[in-house]
Parts: C-alpha cells; structure tokens; sequence
C-alpha cells in the first residue's frame, strides 16, 4: 500500500475524527506556525562590578539607535568577584546568548569558568597583561571586548600640558593586575620626563581585600613624601571609592589626576584624560551585535579602545585650588 496509503490514512482520519476538530487544528497552524517563525531575541546576562555607569547606558543605547532588539538582565558582584560563580548558575539556566563583564575582576572571573557562553568585556584596561589574551587582534578565545584606557605616554603628555610636577604619587589597588600594570607603566613615563615618581598600595585587611578606610593615610604617606599630583589608574576598587579619594586630596590642597572619566564626574579629581564611558558602551555594543546578529566568532573580533579621548577639567576644583589650566588646556579641554 505504499503508493495509496497517504490518502486513505487521510480519509479514515477524517471520517473517525470528525470535520471540525480537523478544521479546527488547520486555522491553530497558521498561529503556531508563526510562533516558530518569530525570530528569537537575544538574551545579554550583563555582570557589573558594582553597579550600573555610563557605559551600560551607552551600550543599552547602541541598540536602541540601531532598532536592535534584546534581553537585559543585569547583576552586580558589588566589588566581590567571588560571587560571579553564582551567577554563571543563573546565567546558564536563563539561557543567556552573550555574556556582557564589566572590569578586570569580574571579566578574569567569568573567563575562568564560561567557556560555552560567548563574552564581551568592556572597562578592562590590560587584556594581555592581565593574561585574557595573547593577542589584541584576534583573541582566540570565546572572548572579545573594549580596552578603556588611554596609553600612559599619551595621560603623561596631558599632565605636562597642565603644568609641570616634579613629584607624581600613585595609590593603587595591589589585588587588580590592571592596577598594577597601569602603576608601572606610569612609572616609567613619570621617570622618562625626569620627574620623580612613588606609589603605595592600599593595605589589605586580614581576608586579603582592600580596606577602603586605609585611603586617607596613605594619601597623606604620598603628600608627606613630597608628591605633588596625585596619579589614579583605571583601579575599580578605587573608582568605587572616589569620593573619599578626591575629597581627602582636597582636603591635603593635592591636584588627582584621573586615568577614568567617573573620577573627575563624579569625584574631585582635578583633571584626566579618558575614553569616555558612552563611547566604551557603544563600542561594546557593536561587538556585541556582530556575534548575536551576525554570527562572528567572539574569537576573530579584535579587542580595541575608542579611537576618540576627552581632557576633562574640573573647573571647580581648579578654582579651589588655585590651579586653573593654561590657555593652551582650555582650547581642547571638555570643562566640567
């Protein structure tokens, strides 16, 4: 019955069935059928540092320009890296199409233990020094992202615009490998330019972290060496901590210069030259897209920094402390 038996199985089912279920079932397919159709909107797991910036609203803002639809589910390890393995529970279970890290800590962390779910990082400011990859061009990894961080020859040459500054001191996070490699890499453009350079690191407590309340002695340990400008490296613990930073810097009549936009917006640092947090978002975003949409391998999209920098002077601060820019500062200068 080979040749004949479709249309006589098709018969006796209608006669035991009955028309209008039948009837019924064919005006449910164009339905179901377009339920199937309907293509499917990604879903971005975003694990912060601590909490949402400028740059989330950059990259939420890359989509909506380009009519791009997706899913954002946003959680913060509130500067605990230790918690991303929880997250990676339910980022799995949610069945997350991209992975969005925000900062070394928690970039290193997911890298760690994700190897299935693609990632892109942003805010990290060494991606070979802090051992994600081997080569900035192609990753080879399920990974790809955005660098933030202006090269210290070029923030060098910004502080030398300002004025001239024999000492420069640094403070830094010693547990953050961006941190660290941020501090020697200014040490040996701060010692090219015949200045003098020291730096101390923020004293950890008896579980190894960073204690937050040792900021202040050590800003006044750098002043009572001589330090003249207080140098800020792309250091999140610090960034977190930037008001108590900027403001006892203040208190000590010390300029901060800023190697990230957030400590001159929303601290007291005198001035900085940064890639701005829009700009690393949307950058971000595009990275983002060409593996959701374009189904680009996260391994063969180059990691890169914005191609465009911003000199931020606090104007305020300048005026409290009796160090307004040269004329030359103002010309290219974003006055805040």
């Amino acid at each position: 019955m080979r040749g004949g038996e479709p249309p006589f199985t098709r018969r006796r089912l209608l006669h035991a069935a009955g028309a209008a279920p039948l009837a019924a079932l064919a005006a449910a397919l164009p339905a179901a059928q377009a339920h199937h159709a309907r293509p499917h909107i990604p879903r971005i797991y975003m694990i912060l540092f601590r909490g949402e910036t400028g740059v989330e609203a950059g990259f939420r803002q890359w989509f909506a320009d380009n009519r791009l639809e997706a899913e954002f589910l946003v959680r913060s390890v509130d500067l605990h890296a230790s918690r991303v393995s929880g997250l990676l529970d339910e980022a799995r279970a949610w069945h997350a199409d991209l992975i969005y890290t925000w900062g070394t800590p928690v970039t290193m962390a997911v890298a760690e233990k994700e190897y299935e779910i693609p990632i892109v990082f942003t805010m990290v400011s060494a991606p070979i020094a802090s051992g994600l990859v081997r080569n900035l061009a192609a990753s080879q990894r399920n990974l790809t992202g955005v660098s933030h961080v202006v090269p210290a020859r070029l923030q060098m040459n910004a502080i030398r615009n300002y004025r001239r500054f024999d000492r420069i001191g640094a403070i830094f996070n010693p547990n953050e490998v961006n941190a660290r490699v941020a501090v020697r890499d200014m040490r040996t453009e701060v010692e090219r330019s015949g200045a003098d350079f020291i730096c101390r690191a923020v004293p950890l407590d008896d579980a190894g972290q960073p204690r937050a309340n040792a900021i202040p002695d050590v800003l006044h340990q750098l002043v009572e060496q001589g330090a003249q400008l207080l140098y800020v490296g792309p250091d999140s613990f610090l960034s977190a901590h930037r008001r108590l930073l900027t403001e006892t810097a203040m208190a000590l009549g010390v300029p901060v210069f800023s190697a990230t936009e957030v400590t001159v917006r929303d601290g007291r640092a005198l001035f900085g030259l940064v890639a701005g947090y829009g700009h690393v978002g949307r950058l971000t975003a595009h990275k983002a897209a060409q593996i959701l949409y374009h189904r680009v391998k996260p391994g063969a999209i180059p990691i890169e920094t914005p191609g465009s920098y911003s000199y931020l002077v606090n104007m305020d601060v300048a005026r409290q402390l009796g160090m307004m820019p040269p004329a030359r500062v103002l010309q290219i200068a974003e006055q805040i």
